[in-house]
């Protein structure tokens, strides 16, 4: 497994967990990791990427709220932030995520953190266990799972 140098792909599912009913501990655990990940973005420890794929998926959430504060969420991080460079490698990485049974977006969201070598971070858990069975060479897991493993917690 390669060096990171601090880059971090949230998927939208897990950036989603700010704004997700928190009746329930698990979407409590994980909002709480993600609100550590955000912070040490903030605090430049990590640097946040995102993709095309981001901006599709969240101009599709039907919660307005939600909706215009993510997108805000990545211009507040400034110079921590960086959209990730479109290129044919990363099509045809998908197309094979695709071809293993992921669906179209994280297809791309797996491909796009893949390329640029992020830790790859989602709540998502088949798309955990498609991961796992696609034996990416980037670290993949749970925004909880990172943070232990960075010792943010």
């Amino acid at each position: 497994m390669k060096l990171k140098e601090n880059k971090v792909y949230l998927d939208v599912c897990a950036l989603g967990r700010l704004y997700d009913d928190l009746r329930f501990p698990r979407i409590q655990i994980e909002k709480t990791a993600v609100d550590v990940i955000v912070a040490n973005i903030k605090f430049r420890r990590y640097n946040l990427y995102y993709s095309p794929v981001h901006g599709i998926e969240i101009s599709q959430n039907p919660d307005v709220i939600a909706r215009t504060e993510i997108m805000e969420l990545f211009h507040d991080f400034g110079n921590n932030c960086a959209s990730v460079v479109n290129d044919t490698d990363i099509g045809s990485r998908a197309v094979e995520f695709f071809k293993l049974g992921f669906g179209p977006s994280d297809a791309f969201h797996t491909a796009y953190a893949e390329k640029i070598n992020a830790f790859f971070i989602t709540c998502d858990d088949q798309l955990l266990r498609k991961c796992k069975q696609a034996d990416l060479e980037i670290w993949y897991g749970t925004p909880e799972n990172f943070c232990r493993k960075e010792k943010l917690l």
